[in-house]
């Protein structure tokens, strides 16, 4: 670029002096000198620049800082939490891309096998929101570096090992091709080809907030929550006790009910409905008096359960 600005500016000397008298010239030559030196002046200054540049990145190579900064993502890093695998389920099976019914028997004996794993994994109850994908992301890189076979991930992740059998309340996430379950082909299952894999993940309702509500002091109406867990489970069993007592004396579905009439049909789901109350009330009132507890304080142990998400198993 320097040397196009001086021959532009030597070209305009010649092409001038052809035209021009002697003190336009010498006029002319003062400006090209000034323009030279404005030219070194500009040399030296980019000099010096490439020197500081070649300093620093001297300096940053011998402390380890990349110096990279154009394809670097500066953001902040988020450290996964700790986690344990409590329960896992080979869900695994042929490799088919079209219904069961569409193979031969020697078809499906060819096809190689998906892989597919279930697991449930109980996380630290300190877990945030933003730490859901960090830990998830380090949960299936240390499966999936064991056993680098596996071509379908389910994940569930709990808050506490007493809740692991039953629906997670952290979060549920799907590593598969697509990130969807099912999309695994005999050439995917074969040649374990993981370009196109992505995770889903879907996180808990305002998870942080239960999470908090989770570890506030335990005792309600002078009881420990596993007391509580224990009544809730009770609770649920009498309400289910007294509906099938009520099916059983009013059904209102299957065979004994094919003859009945509208009105007829209608009276009896009445009688289910009352019969399954009062016993409700029965049994909730003998339960009442087993904890000594009143029905407002087992209805809130219910709420709780619910709330909670607490096993009924």
């Amino acid at each position: 670029m320097n040397k196009l600005i001086t021959a532009f500016a030597m070209s305009c000397f010649f092409v001038c002096a052809a035209f021009a008298d002697n003190g336009q010239v010498e006029k002319l030559q003062s400006e090209i000198q000034q323009l030279n030196k404005q030219i070194s002046e500009l040399k030296k200054t980019i000099e010096l620049q490439r020197a500081e540049i070649t300093r620093l990145k001297t300096l940053c190579k011998e402390n380890g800082i990349n110096t990279n900064i154009q394809h670097q993502a500066i953001t902040k890093q988020v450290a996964p939490v700790a986690y344990e695998i409590v329960e896992s389920e080979d869900q695994s099976h042929k490799a088919m891309t079209k219904a069961l019914s569409s193979y031969t028997y020697q078809e499906l004996e060819s096809l190689p096998t998906d892989k597919k794993m279930g697991y449930r994994v109980v996380v630290s109850p300190e877990i945030k929101e933003n730490q859901v994908k960090p830990t998830i992301d380090k949960i299936i890189t240390d499966i999936t570096s064991k056993d680098n076979d596996i071509d379908e991930i389910s994940l569930l992740l709990y808050s506490d090992k007493e809740l692991a059998n039953g629906m997670y309340d952290v979060a549920r996430a799907t590593w598969a091709p697509g990130g969807e379950l099912g999309n695994v082909t005999p050439e995917i299952a074969q040649s374990n080809i993981r370009s196109d894999y992505k995770t889903t993940i879907q996180v808990a309702d305002n998870l942080e907030q239960y999470l908090k509500q989770r570890a506030k002091p335990e005792d309600r109406f002078g009881l420990t929550e596993v007391k509580r867990r224990k009544i809730f489970k009770e609770i649920v069993s009498t309400e289910d006790k007294a509906q099938a007592e009520a099916d059983k004396k009013y059904p209102i579905s299957g065979q004994s009910t094919w003859g009945l009439s509208k009105s007829e049909l209608r009276s009896q789901i009445d009688k289910n409905i009352n019969l399954m109350r009062d016993l409700e009330k029965q049994y909730k009132k003998e339960l009442s008096k087993k904890y000594s507890l009143t029905q407002e304080q087992l209805k809130q142990i219910s709420i709780e359960g619910i709330s909670e998400r607490w096993p009924l198993e």
